[in-house]
Formats: structure tokens, C-alpha cells, sequence
């Protein structure tokens, strides 16, 4: 695993500050056009040249991500750059950034964990020499537990609140696992991203929506699982739901996939398939259905305090397709 030197630690942490995230939600994928008309910065943003930065590893599938970008993002150009470029572009005009980023919600005695994919823009601010940052989107990831904790217990971590940051950034890059990330996956978020803030719009409550018409598509189509729910599952298989009640099982066609065979069916222009994201933020899930024909969600629903897959997920995606048929 490649590893950052001190050089570009601080340069990833002069870019990175701390922001509020007061308007993250519930959804799968969220974006606040509507939110950020008023103030002129969505129109601002639209004239950027937005730059994606990518975990080291992924580097390596560099053609795949930009074939994955380019397929559905189109309200700027874009630019996929390393994560240790951000810091040239911190005061530089014209541009918007893609990064990794993550934020506490303290709710009681119980510490909320979201780690998101961010979309951001720098404006100047009222103020001399200050800068005002704005989160345009975001993207729900579902990160290893060994992530999870070290944001968890940042306020318990020795030193300044700037190494602290310095330390989770470099992770994130470095080693983090977020299991809903591959180059298909980012097509559909970006999708989702794009439209939105290209018709000025807001998403960030959504507990539950699904497509009238795509969505009973699967009683004669097959369905896709990414394999790491198939690992999760597999290792509760002898687990009764949360609820104690096993619904009627989904008998639609399922089939397992790996990353590598579903981010080509997702990517390939003549193949359309339908496939599952499940998302977990702390207790809470969100279960997707995308649609690789145009890359958009035809099923969504979000689950509190119920953190882990179970068959049941699959079982109410089934009770939606029988009461629309």
C-alpha cells in the first residue's frame, strides 16, 4: 500500500478544512442546487472545472474511473488529479473539487459516523483574506470498521485538531476500504449528482422512492448483488432479521458478481442491468437499485437503527414490484 510523505500530508491538509455538514441526510446520493441558488455559487460552480481526486489504489484503474466519469458527468469539465495536487488549486479561481471526507453526528451518548465522497467550491469571502467553503453534493460510502472507528474517536486522539485531520485524510487516501466505491458505482452516483444540480434542484431526504415503471422490470430480469453483500451477508447467514420475521424471499432472478464483471456491465454501452448498492452509516442503511440504462436509482429506500443486509432487504424490493403489478 502506498503511503504519503510529509510533503503532501500538509499539502492535503492546507486544503482540507473543517466544514459544517448541517445539511447531509438520509439519501444514498445528496445534492443542494435549490439550497445554494440564491447565492449565486451554484451558477459560480457550473463555470468550474471540477477535479477528482481517487484513493491511491485506484490509480491504477485510471482509465476505468475516467470512462466512469465521462459517461454521466457533463454540467463541468472535469480533471482527475492526485490527491497531493489540491493544495496548488487552493487559491486559484475556476475550479471545484471531488474528495474523500467524513463527519460526527453525537446524538446522546451515541456517536453517528458519515463517510462521504464530497463535492465542494471555494469562494471568496466577505471577509479579508478568508475563503468560504461550500458542499454541493455528497456520497454516501460505506467504510471499513478500522475507518469508521478512527473518526468515531478523533476528539480522543492525541494532538492538534489540525494532525488529528492530517492522520484521517492520510487514511482515507492510503487505506481505507469503502465497499461501495468502484468505477461503475461512481457512474451511478455522478448520475445522480449531475442532473440535480444541473436542474437546480435539491435530494436529501429520501426514506423511501422507487420507479413505477423500471422497477417491476426485475420480475423477469435478473437483479445483480455486488459481491461485498454477499461477504456481509454470508457471515450473518445463521442470524434472524432485526425485526424477528422472515418475509416471503425474493424469487426473482439474483445473480453474485464481482466488482471487476459488474463494473463492466455497468460501463459497457450496449449491456443494461439493474444492480443493488447497500450503504451502511453507523445503525442506519440505505439499500439502492440502479438502473445502468441511464445510470439512475429506480429503488431507494433508507432504514434507521437497522445497520446490517438482511434477506428481508430483497424481500421488500419483491413486496413494491407485486403491488405495482
Amino acid at each position: 500500500m502506498k503511503t504519503l510523505d510529509m510533503l503532501t500530508v500538509k499539502q492535503i491538509l492546507l486544503f482540507s478544512l473543517f466544514i459544517s455538514w448541517a445539511m447531509i441526510c438520509q439519501s444514498q446520493v445528496s445534492y443542494f442546487g435549490a439550497a445554494l441558488l440564491n447565492s449565486q455559487k451554484l451558477e459560480v460552480f457550473k463555470k468550474t472545472t471540477t477535479l477528482f481526486t481517487l484513493q491511491y489504489t485506484d490509480y491504477a484503474e485510471l482509465e476505468k474511473f475516467d470512462q466512469a466519469i465521462k459517461k454521466t458527468w457533463t454540467v463541468t469539465p472535469y480533471k482527475i488529479i492526485k490527491p497531493e495536487e489540491l493544495a496548488r488549486y487552493d487559491t486559484v479561481k475556476n475550479y471545484s473539487f471531488f474528495y474523500f471526507d467524513s463527519y460526527a453526528e453525537k446524538l446522546d451518548s451515541t456517536t453517528n459516523v458519515n463517510v462521504v465522497y464530497a463535492l465542494k467550491l471555494i469562494t471568496p469571502s466577505k471577509k479579508p483574506k478568508l475563503k468560504e467553503e461550500s458542499i454541493l453534493a455528497t456520497v454516501a460510502l460505506f467504510a471499513d470498521p478500522n475507518t469508521n472507528l478512527l473518526v468515531r474517536t478523533q476528539d480522543q486522539q492525541y494532538g492538534t485538531k489540525r494532525s488529528v485531520r492530517n492522520n484521517i485524510l492520510s487514511y482515507f487516501y492510503n487505506k481505507s476500504n469503502f465497499f461501495n466505491w468502484s468505477p461503475g458505482f461512481l457512474t451511478g452516483y455522478l448520475k445522480q449528482i449531475n442532473d440535480g444540480l444541473l436542474a437546480n434542484e435539491n435530494c436529501n431526504v429520501d426514506y423511501q422512492f422507487y420507479n413505477k415503471v423500471r422497477l417491476p422490470e426485475l420480475a423477469k430480469e435478473t437483479l445483480y448483488i455486488p459481491e461485498y453483500i454477499k461477504q456481509v451477508f454470508s457471515s450473518r447467514l445463521a442470524l434472524l432479521p432485526q425485526s424477528g420475521i422472515i418475509s416471503e424471499p425474493y424469487n426473482y432472478k439474483l445473480k453474485f458478481v464481482s466488482y471487476k464483471v459488474l463494473d463492466s456491465l455497468i460501463l459497457n454501452k450496449v449491456t443494461n442491468v439493474k444492480y443493488v448498492v447497500y450503504t451502511q452509516r453507523s445503525g442506519d442503511k440505505i439499500i439502492s437499485v440502479y438502473d445502468s440504462k441511464d445510470d439512475k436509482i429506480i429503488y431507494q429506500r433508507f432504514y434507521p437503527q437497522s445497520p446490517n443486509f438482511e434477506m428481508n432487504d430483497l424481500s421488500e424490493i419483491k413486496k413494491v414490484i407485486v403491488s405495482i403489478k
